[in-house]
């Protein structure tokens, strides 16, 4: 019996590693569709992300005071985006 398990199991990951690039082909065809929209929110979220670790990665030197400023447009240009995608959900 023991032994009839544990072919079960060799055979259960052999066909697992067998199916790992079937699956993994297959996630990677069904990208998530965003619209232009989504894709410059998404943009500026990553812009503000950079924006911050600059700041964080400069606070008190000489330069800290420029790197506030591009988070504090970063973070503008963001909430500016979402404004407008929110608005445009609400018309409808």
């Amino acid at each position: 019996m023991m032994g009839s398990l544990q072919q079960a199991e060799e055979r259960a990951a052999q066909i697992a590693r067998a199916m790992v690039p079937v699956l993994t082909a297959e996630i990677i065809k069904q990208k998530p569709q965003l619209s232009p929209q989504e894709q410059q929110i998404m943009l500026a979220c990553g812009d503000l992300g950079r924006a911050l670790d600059r700041l964080d990665s400069l606070k008190y030197t000489p330069a800290e005071t420029k790197a506030r400023r591009a988070l504090e447009l970063a973070a503008r240009n963001l909430r500016k985006l979402i404004d407008l995608r929110e608005a445009k959900h609400a018309r409808k």
